[in-house]
């Protein structure tokens, strides 16, 4: 299972929060969910069975959640969430395939579309097209570190650059504590990437305040911003 994706974008007076997870082999779905205060706005789901059967490696599927990711936070930046709500059925119509022989666009919904939605797809794909000739920065975890209140835990990182897997230097990263039961985030450490591009700092949480929390680690550099989530228990 991969780590997801989480990134908040402000768009005309509203805060939007675009969530993308990997289910895992259990269940291969890669899921995107939009939230506007506190109400799913959006859902899109990539299944990749198909690609599971026949030896996905990780850095495929990876590739396939980033782009899925990315390109639903650039349809918000570009306030066209209203023509994906409107296209969307009830009944999962959102739900898109991809396999081995070529991947598809995770918002491309096929052919006999009215021409307002192609408009869209064609906006997709051009953006799909410009990310492919430019880099950005990716963020990957280091182990499989359990994050439990009130117990210490190593937070571990490598930021890449998306065109040659090559690690970059000199990233900021921070590693916040968020929980729906305070508003406030907490800095539990912060730092700059090595000549490798890890990064790594051991952090104690705080204790279980009633709330859902996250340690949310993100890395800011001039290739961009990138963020890792990772939820805490009892």
């Amino acid at each position: 299972m991969l780590t997801g994706y989480n990134t908040d974008i402000d768009h005309a007076g509203t805060t939007y929060h675009v969530q993308t997870e990997d289910r895992g082999e259990g269940n291969p779905v890669i899921e995107s969910l939009v939230y506007a205060n506190g109400e799913i706005l959006y859902s899109r789901r990539t299944p990749y069975a198909e690609l599971l059967a026949q030896g996905i490696e990780e850095k495929t599927l990876a590739s396939i959640m980033d782009r899925q990711h990315r390109t639903l936070v650039e349809v918000i930046r570009r306030g066209r969430l209203k023509d994906l709500t409107a296209r969307a059925a009830p009944d999962d119509a959102d739900d898109t395939a991809v396999s081995a022989e070529e991947p598809v666009s995770p918002l491309a919904d096929g052919a006999g579309e009215a021409p307002e939605e192609k408009s869209l797809d064609e906006v997709i794909l051009e953006y799909l097209e410009a990310q492919k000739a430019r880099a950005h920065l990716v963020l990957r975890a280091r182990g499989d570190e359990d994050f439990v209140y009130g117990k210490s835990a190593r937070v571990g990182v490598v930021a890449l650059n998306s065109n040659d897997n090559e690690p970059i230097p000199e990233v900021r990263i921070m590693v916040l504590f968020k929980s729906t039961a305070e508003p406030r985030r907490l800095v539990l450490a912060e730092g700059l990437t090595g000549p490798d591009g890890e990064f790594s700092e051991t952090i104690t949480l705080p204790q279980f305040n009633g709330g859902t929390s996250a340690v949310v680690v993100t890395a800011e550099a001039d290739l961009g911003q990138s963020e890792i989530k990772h939820l805490v228990h009892r």
